[in-house]
């Protein structure tokens, strides 16, 4: 665990953040390979996404603790103003900046007249890469590990005594100086291969909002699926599933119906035209 990768003039750079940055530039350079670099409308679209998704990053947290801070707040007023700054914003949620994202990229498109879309589809294959390169920066910030596992599994890692965290605390009580599973890495390398396969859809699919579609759907699988791996406490349960397993249901549900909907509009405009129905998967 590396949570400070350099000083400058004596103030420490978080490993996170630089990785955070590189991997928002890694996904700048796939958009600007994959996309037309006449149309200046997506520079403007990225860079709208960039703040609405940090907004929706740091403001995920606090919405999703506010219920059980009304509900015990006979104990939360008696906290220190830091730690209880700390309980309400003391991390970023992907899936907010996700939302977040969303959001600003549809107000933005909406009030400018740009087609939504084919931006949507472009910005899918490079969100994963991104994304990958913040879960590495997870892992040397020694946030978002996995449940505890054996000495001898070779996905396990211990993190040091002075983490963070003062050893790794879990929803099982704290396990200090003990091997959990690296989820951070295996997350990041999922993502990698989705970006793969997203890239080839991409560049075959001939249906606008295909491939983010595809990477909703498949994201939120892979999502609801790692989450019952990791083993930090922080992340919020409710009932039987974490907050991110309930947005992945939604994400999924929303991903494929607006999926059926679009290849429905396809056809439709293909039998209007006499062409074989089934031609958007001949590419594949």
């Amino acid at each position: 665990m590396y949570p400070v990768l350099f000083t400058v003039f004596g103030i420490p750079i978080g490993t996170y953040g630089v990785l955070v940055v590189t991997g928002a530039a890694v996904a700048w350079f796939l958009i600007r390979l994959l996309g037309d670099k006449k149309d200046k409308d997506i520079e403007l679209v990225f860079f709208v996404c960039i703040c609405g998704g940090f907004v929706g990053a740091f403001l995920l947290r606090p919405l999703t603790k506010l219920p059980e801070v009304l509900l015990n707040w006979s104990y939360f007023r008696l906290l220190p103003v830091h730690e209880f700054f700390s309980f309400m914003f003391g991390e970023i949620v992907f899936y907010g900046g996700l939302i977040g994202g969303i959001i600003a990229m549809l107000l933005f498109c909406k009030g400018f007249g740009i087609p939504v879309l084919p931006i949507a589809d472009l910005f899918a294959t490079a969100l994963p890469v991104a994304h990958a390169f913040g879960r590495a920066g997870c892992f040397f910030g020694g946030c978002c590990y996995g449940i505890p596992v054996g000495m001898s599994n070779p996905f396990g890692v211990v993190f040091p005594p002075d983490n963070h965290l003062h050893g790794v605390v879990t929803a099982g009580g704290m396990v200090n100086n003990s091997p959990v599973l690296a989820i951070q890495l295996i997350e990041a390398f999922c993502l990698l291969i989705l970006a793969v396969v997203l890239i080839f859809v991409y560049k075959k699919s001939k249906i606008h909002g295909f491939t983010v579609c595809l990477y909703g759907i498949i994201y939120s699988v892979l999502r609801f699926s790692l989450e019952f791996f990791r083993g930090d406490a922080r992340r919020g349960i409710y009932g039987l599933f974490s907050t991110s397993q309930y947005i992945s249901m939604v994400l999924f549900v929303a991903s494929f119906v607006l999926l059926i909907m679009l290849i429905r509009k396809y056809r439709k405009e293909l039998k209007m035209m006499q062409t074989d129905p089934n031609d958007f998967l001949s590419e594949y």
